[in-house]
């Protein structure tokens, strides 16, 4: 079955004549809003896409429109002829500038089918410039290779009348190189991960959290349930990723949040209660956009991260070297729940095996889920789960850096069998942690 497959922070530039199939093939196999057209750039600028003294203008804008949705770390397509080298290499340092992977897809259909397909548009290009624009994509054909394009691909006629070409969109991997800063579980601690977040450098600016340095977020799942304040880190993070600055992965408590929101008949418990008085304390509307907006995040994600071309990879249960590249159920309940026996202690929490003690991998993974007192490299992997919400330590490990980030919590606000409790006793203490807030800008 004839396929490409590209990473999810990808710039995919189409390159093709008129004719060539370019446009039909966008729109058939992504969404309408990932596809940047210079047709349309025009179109919209000149109420009129064929006219070419307005292209200056447009082209401003398709550039502008490309780097928009790049600043957001959305996929994007770009829609041009892009034939000439000049146009091939503008594309390609927008995509660097973002840090994305960039792919140039070339349509080699032949001149007297792109003729054909022409003649059959309302909006008829002359042939002299279809000929010349298959002569350049000749040139295009010999050089594109050697431009720097982290993947070149090239369609034939036959790949695009084959009803089974596909396109996947590899969502668990995006190949920024970092620097990022990994959180672990959040439970509701939303005073703490401010702590954090000014600790670490990030200003707010609009209500949104960002680094100076361009710094990324990356957070560990479990953003709700026992702590005190679990909405209000939904909406940090859901922030947070949708302007560009935080990637996510979803938790075991996410799953059960999800499924409660679906209406599904589940057991209400483990600190689930906690956030569900929250959600009841919502006016209607309120309730329903958080819906939409948590399903929306949840969904959207993928249940593992594989980041800086493969040598980083988070999860929130983990995951093993044999598992990486992988999404089947037993991957994602892996990275939900970890290496579970389906066995309980007495305590009713379900027993695990030690899948870190024999991950012999060259990608450092980061984890979270299991609350241990400190975080520790155990065969290239670390647990950055210091159970703040049962009073210890919420932690961020700085990547590629190593180095380990914390603040104390400020109180235990639940308990659980077997885990110390290290919240930050006197009020003299919890002032000088306090009183170290982020800058707004």
């Amino acid at each position: 079955m004839p396929s490409i497959s590209i990473p999810n922070n990808t710039l995919l530039v189409l390159s093709g004549p008129p004719g060539c199939g370019k446009s039909t093939f966008a729109l058939s196999h992504f969404e309408e809003t990932a596809v940047v057209s210079s047709d349309r750039c025009r179109l919209l600028v000149s109420d009129d896409e064929t006219n070419i003294s307005a292209s200056k203008e447009a082209f401003k804008l398709f550039r502008s429109l490309i780097e928009y949705r790049l600043a957001l770390g959305r996929l994007t397509v770009a829609d041009s002829t892009a034939l000439t080298r000049r146009a091939r290499s503008e594309l390609l340092a927008i995509g660097r500038k973002y840090k994305f992977h960039v792919a140039l897809l070339i349509f080699n259909t032949p001149e007297p089918v792109c003729l054909e397909c022409n003649a059959g548009r309302q909006r008829q290009v002359p042939r002299k410039v279809i000929g010349a624009m298959s002569r350049q994509l000749g040139r295009t054909l010999q050089t594109a290779e050697e431009e720097g394009f982290n993947q070149v691909l090239t369609l034939s006629r036959e790949d695009l009348q084959d009803p089974d070409f596909k396109v996947n969109i590899r969502s668990f991997e995006a190949t920024y190189p970092g620097p990022f800063d990994l959180i672990g579980d959040l439970h509701g601690c939303y005073d703490e991960l401010i702590m954090l977040l000014g600790k670490l450098g990030y200003l707010r600016r609009f209500g949104r959290f960002f680094h100076p340095a361009g710094r990324r977020m990356v957070f560990l799942g479990d953003l709700t349930d026992r702590g005190p304040h679990s909405l209000k880190c939904f909406w940090l993070v859901k922030a947070m990723v949708d302007a560009g600055s935080a990637l996510y992965v979803p938790g075991n408590h996410c799953l059960k949040l999800a499924r409660f929101l679906e209406g599904r008949n589940i057991k209400i418990a483990h600190g689930l209660e906690k956030t569900v008085a929250e959600i009841k304390e919502l006016p209607e509307d309120e309730r329903r956009h958080l819906k939409e907006n948590f399903l929306s995040l949840y969904r959207q994600a993928p249940p593992y991260l594989v980041l800086d071309n493969g040598k980083l990879v988070v999860s929130h249960g983990g995951i093993t070297e044999e598992m990486i590249g992988k999404v089947t159920e037993r991957v994602k309940n892996f990275c939900f729940f970890g290496d579970t026996t389906g066995e309980v202690t007495d305590e009713g929490l379900p027993v695990r095996r030690d899948w870190a003690g024999d991950y012999s991998g060259d990608a450092l993974v980061v984890y979270g889920h299991t609350p241990v007192p400190e975080a520790l490299f155990v065969n290239n992997t670390i647990d950055i789960d210091q159970g703040c919400v049962l009073g210890g330590k919420l932690t961020a490990l700085r990547y590629p850096e190593m180095a380990v980030v914390q603040v104390p919590a400020l109180a235990a606000y639940y308990e659980r069998a077997g885990f110390h409790s290290k919240a930050v006793e006197t009020s003299e203490d919890r002032s000088k942690y306090e009183e170290q807030p982020y800058h707004s800008i």
